[in-house]
């Protein structure tokens, strides 16, 4: 069933954790590409599944379930368990078994999850002051930067801001691309 694999990013990103702009989700052995971009800041969902688009709107119930409507019909869903890339899904009163798994760099990945809003954040990583959408990057893996260079523009409540190092290096990772939507805790830059 195509919901359970449209409906697990939109799961994923209610734990704090955001949601990665690409996923690989095995239903019944099977894998799925996944791509997941923010419609806007309102958190309308634009979910990809091969050559399907979705939208997708996830609401957070108050015992913690979800209503996400695909703009056809409501899903009730909740998180049963989940242990590393494997979970188990409540879809309108169906256990549904599914892994997903986060397509980016492992170690990125790592940096990005275990840094929360007001958490400890990398030395070194460029992260935005507010969540918003990414309309310009200024580097590449590989290029020098200086302290105070401008690695990425940052559009949040219609203001653009100019996100720059506060030190000097080379820079080791860039995580985003233009039309990224990110949040305060994701590594955007890291420079070493």
């Amino acid at each position: 069933d195509h919901s359970t694999v449209l409906l697990s990013p939109c799961v994923e990103g209610t734990g704090g954790k955001g949601v990665s702009p690409e996923y690989k989700i095995t239903l019944d052995e099977k894998d799925y590409p996944v791509e997941v971009k923010m419609l806007d800041e309102g958190g309308v969902l634009v979910v990809t599944v091969g050559e399907h688009s979705y939208t997708m709107k996830p609401t957070t119930n108050d015992d913690g379930s979800l209503i996400v409507n695909d703009l056809a019909t409501d899903y009730q869903v909740k998180l049963v368990k989940r242990i590393g890339a494997n979970a188990t899904l409540d879809i309108n009163g169906k256990e549904v078994d599914v892994t997903w798994e986060r397509l980016r760099k492992a170690e990125t990945a790592t940096k990005t999850t275990n840094a929360s809003s007001n958490g400890p954040k990398i030395s070194g990583g460029i992260y935005p002051p507010m969540p918003g959408k990414i309309t310009e990057v200024r580097v590449k893996v590989g290029d020098k930067v200086k302290i105070g260079k401008t690695v990425c523009i940052l559009e949040a409540m219609k203001m653009f801001n100019e996100l720059k190092t506060n030190v000097a290096g080379a820079v080791k990772e860039v995580n985003v691309e233009v039309g990224s939507m990110v949040s305060t805790s994701d590594l955007l830059v890291l420079i070493e």
